[in-house]
């Protein structure tokens, strides 16, 4: 049985929902023929449609997986001749059924309303959306996120494909977040009909997002824990074609009842230590298998071409450049724009002209000039992301600039090169300067209630938008937070600033408590006094052992956090490494800097060293001198100032 996917359909899917529509159709362009630039490849449809399949594929161990594909259709006619086709393999659920308001049933897919995957069906590829054992349509069961037996399927997914009659034998993958690190995953595994990947917004170490630090997400595992439990045992996967009464669909979703739940999995106290193992007769998870930053002599020698997305208000921001960096052999491209998580820049011009770019060099052998240019293109922020007065403004500043491709930053290394420190030290009167001053502290009693706002790139990273605005992503102006926490503040820039990299702030404390939570922001403060969110990073205090990184971390201190690492407060001062997400923004000449730094996030994290929130920690600060605290900021060779 097919579906006719026509090129109006709506896409409706919860991370996405903003994304644009794709281009009508019209002609191909040859190969050869003179190519764009960065952003602004574009070609005209050939197509205009597509069928939709839904079939189950066996794995070797015998569980069946759900797949759908889609030829594409010109004028109703299929595509006669194998297509280079593009993956998406999610835990998502490939394709549900809904009821309209009439009554009536119809399929909503992921191939047949992602911009995205509809833009590369107009443009002559096959597209496949896969479901993971153990969710959606799928038989089995899901061993958690990233589970050895989700990530080995992965290779018999694709060379399925690349052996099927409307698969010309080379594939690609496409996806954001969780489908974003599975292709990462399926390059450890070489598959040979595996020529290609653009994973986007996609974490390499799942750790390092979980627990940053030793601290704790709790907000994100449970809100996605249970969202993806829920979707797990919902009988509203479309069933394959050759179960029309879903009644295997239905015995599939049974067998997901012994799933391993996230919240359940991670969110036990162990899962808090690197070194953590959960076993059992039937399954195997840990750190290491749930990562790919440390399978980098794999993804090396499989020969993949990774083209590598990265948003500056992602909840990744740090670690894709991090393997982008560590990767030594595979073909490589990374882009960071001025984005959040969910819906940031999907399907606008310059995603779509460099995902098209990207996979007709690799798959259709166009000679788009995709990588005769500098391998690396940011964005730098102009703007900022605070929530605007106007609610007709859906886009940040930043976010419509960025859409010109002529106003990105090109280089051939990260981080750029022509980089400095400017260092600011925190000095008496809550003032961020060039001079540490004379020896002192400042006191502080952790606020529980104190949060990076009521919204943040945490939640933005599991689907959430704005409660107050449906639909926004922007952060809150965070003056009223301020309050509840420690604040050091510039002198007005003489200069225009601009910051390239990652922040890194030097702490020294001691607490009435043998441990705590430590999280920092990054804010410009503009000439009105309003206190914009730039970045921000976190540490445990007992997890502040730094270790020899296994990756490139670009220097940053590296919080291994093994069982054995943790160690509590001293009575005296105690140095706290904290590295702050990467960014890359302008502050405006008469704007501020300012450093917040907090002993709580009750938005995101879990509260610490009370979970209650009541046995508040006092905590001193100590500044000045030698040995006082400090920020330092990557900026600019010319805006630095000696150390």
């Amino acid at each position: 049985m097919k579906t006719k996917i026509g090129p109006r359909t709506l896409w409706s899917l919860p991370l996405l929902a903003a994304a644009l529509a794709c281009a009508p159709a019209g002609g191909d362009i040859p190969a050869g023929e003179e190519h764009a630039g960065f952003g602004a490849y574009t070609r005209e449809a050939t197509y205009d449609g597509a069928n939709r399949y839904s079939v189950y594929v066996p794995m070797p161990d015998g569980v069946r997986v759900s797949v759908d594909y889609f030829i594409p259709t010109a004028g109703g006619v299929e595509a006669s001749a194998p297509l280079p086709t593009i993956l998406h393999y999610t835990r998502y659920t490939r394709a549900r059924v809904v009821q309209d308001e009439d009554g009536e049933s119809r399929i909503v897919s992921q191939g047949g309303q992602d911009p995205i995957l509809q833009h590369m069906l107009h443009r002559g590829y096959t597209v496949a959306v896969a479901d993971a054992r153990g969710t959606g349509a799928s038989f089995g069961v899901h061993n958690g996120p990233f589970s050895l037996e989700e990530t080995a399927d992965s290779h018999h997914i694709v060379e399925w494909i690349a052996a099927q009659p409307w698969s010309d034998g080379n594939v690609g993958m496409q996806g954001r977040s969780y489908p974003g690190m599975t292709q990462y995953q399926a390059a450890t595994q070489a598959p040979p009909a595996l020529k290609a990947i653009f994973p986007e917004m996609a974490g390499p170490s799942a750790y390092d997002f979980v627990f940053r630090g030793g601290t704790y997400k709790n907000e994100f595992i449970d809100t996605w824990g249970a969202g993806t439990r829920a979707a797990d045992l919902s009988t509203a996967a479309a069933p394959a074609d050759e179960d029309p009464d879903g009644a295997l669909r239905d015995a599939a979703v049974a067998e997901h009842a012994a799933n391993l739940w996230a919240q359940d999995l991670v969110g036990a106290e162990s899962a808090a230590f690197r070194d953590w193992v959960h076993e059992t007769e039937t399954a195997r998870a840990d750190w290491n298998n749930i990562a790919t930053i440390d399978d980098l002599e794999a993804i090396d020698a499989s020969g993949i071409a990774i083209y590598h997305m990265v948003g500056w208000y992602d909840i990744f921001t740090s670690q894709q450049p991090m393997l982008y960096a560590s990767l030594k052999a595979a073909p490589q491209k990374m882009v960071i724009g001025p984005w959040v998580h969910g819906g940031g820049g999907y399907a606008g011009d310059v995603h779509k002209a460099e995902f098209l770019r990207w996979y007709d060099h690799w798959l259709k052998g166009i000679e788009t000039g995709v990588m005769d240019e500098p391998p690396v293109h940011y964005y730098v922020m102009e703007g900022n992301h605070t929530l605007p007065d106007d609610p007709a403004v859906e886009l940040s500043l930043d976010e419509k600039r960025s859409e010109d491709g002529s106003t990105w930053i090109a280089t051939d290394v990260w981080p750029p090169e022509g980089l400095a420190t400017r260092r600011f030290q925190l000095a008496a009167g809550g003032a961020l300067g060039d001079s540490p001053g004379d020896p002192g502290h400042d006191e502080y009693t952790v606020d529980y209630s104190s949060a990076v706002g009521s919204f943040s790139r945490w939640m933005n990273g599991h689907g959430a938008r704005r409660k107050d605005r449906p639909g926004a992503t922007f952060f809150d102006e965070r003056s009223a937070e301020n309050g509840k926490a420690l604040t050091y503040t510039t002198e007005p820039m003489t200069e225009a600033t601009t910051i390239t990299g990652y922040p890194v702030l030097r702490l020294s404390v001691t607490s009435t408590h043998d441990d705590g939570d430590f999280f920092v922001y990054l804010e410009e403060v503009d000439a009105d006094g309003r206190s914009h969110y730039v970045t921000e990073g976190a540490l445990r205090a007992s997890y502040r052992a730094v270790a020899e990184a296994p990756w490139n971390d670009f220097g940053l201190p590296f919080h291994r956090g093994n069982q054995d690492d943790v160690e509590p407060l001293p009575d005296g001062p105690a140095e706290l490494l904290i590295d702050l997400m990467g960014t890359a923004i302008t502050i405006d000449e008469g704007h501020r800097l300012r450093l917040t730094i907090a002993g709580a996030d009750a938005a995101n994290h879990a509260l610490y060293p009370d979970p209650q929130g009541v046995d508040a920690p006092t905590v001193t600060v100590h500044r000045g001198g030698e040995n006082g605290s400090w920020l330092d900021v990557p900026v600019d060779g010319d805006q630095a100032n000696s150390r």
